[in-house]
């Protein structure tokens, strides 16, 4: 009778097979084997990653598009690479499934994919232009191909590790010999690290960990600089230019301190933030609300 972890590599290795259909094939595995961890991260990558964090090679770079009504999608111009980049560097957390209909609905096209932006995005883009048009980041086919890659090569290493301390499975089934070895391994597996997510396939032969911290003060005064540099460009009053340098001190002191009173942290945060929505069509105000909802959810 054939070994399903020996399917599971002949699958990985045959590119006729759907990378759902090897996640299906791992699901069944982990779950024979007892790796919640594993099968978690094989449920987000069939079910999508929703509002969970995703691991570094689902982070994507693309261009921002908006779909003028007469002239279909037009290019939008930023005129600052910082907030640019945190528009055109996008997670995607769709289901794999959805991935590979949208690669097999691309292959008579132009062979670019449509990614829609986050609801929260898009609206920070409709309030700095103006405009309520659908905006999107258009990626070239290859970069979510490489999604795909890295699932499947995942799968192919973890597939191998099992073999090699000897857990291949009959049909369907493992010993209760194996099933003790499932959690004996000690070899890590990278799937991927993005700002503060990081995820190992095989703490344990297949474990998936993610940890989710607060963003570090390096983070957080990187950001205080960068506000600083661009507070000229904002469309606001000068007594609203004294509060927010007020509330970005604050949040510096704070962030310097062994440890943050986090109730003068938040009230910080809201000045910024109050400050940033009050400068309505401003690129730079959509960057620092941008920003804060990444350092700051």
């Amino acid at each position: 009778m054939s070994s399903i972890v020996e399917e599971l590599q002949r699958g990985a290795l045959n590119r006729n097979t759907s990378v759902s259909d090897l996640l299906r094939m791992a699901k069944v595995i982990s779950v024979k084997l007892d790796l919640p961890d594993l099968a978690n991260w094989v449920n987000r990558e069939l079910n999508g990653y929703g509002m969970t964090e995703v691991p570094a090679y689902r982070l994507i770079h693309g261009q921002v598009k908006g779909k003028n009504p007469f002239h279909g999608w037009q290019p939008v111009l930023f005129h600052d690479e910082e907030i640019e980049k945190s528009f055109t560097n996008q997670p995607i957390g769709q289901p794999l499934g959805e991935i590979e209909h949208m690669l097999s609905q691309a292959r008579n096209g132009p062979g670019e994919l449509m990614i829609p932006l986050s609801g929260q995005a898009a609206t920070l883009l409709m309030n700095a232009t103006g405009m309520t048009l659908p905006f999107a980041v258009i990626i070239g086919s290859g970069t979510a191909w490489g999604i795909l890659d890295a699932v499947r090569t995942a799968l192919l290493d973890w597939s191998l590790k099992l073999e090699q301390v000897g857990i291949k499975g009959e049909g369907l089934s493992f010993t209760k010999e194996e099933r003790e070895k499932a959690h004996e391994g000690q070899s890590t597996y990278h799937i991927g690290n993005i700002g503060t997510f990081t995820g190992n396939l095989g703490a344990n032969l297949g474990t998936v960990t993610a940890t989710s911290q607060q963003a570090s003060s390096d983070e957080v005064l990187k950001f205080i600089e960068k506000v600083r540099s661009n507070v000229e460009t904002l469309n606001v009053s000068g007594k609203e230019i004294t509060r927010l340098d007020a509330a970005l001190d604050d949040l510096k002191y704070e962030m310097k301190q062994p440890s943050r009173d986090q109730n003068k942290v938040q009230q910080a945060v809201s000045s910024i933030r109050s400050v940033a929505e009050n400068a309505a069509g401003s690129l730079v105000a959509t960057g620092i609300l941008f920003e804060l909802a990444k350092l700051f959810s």
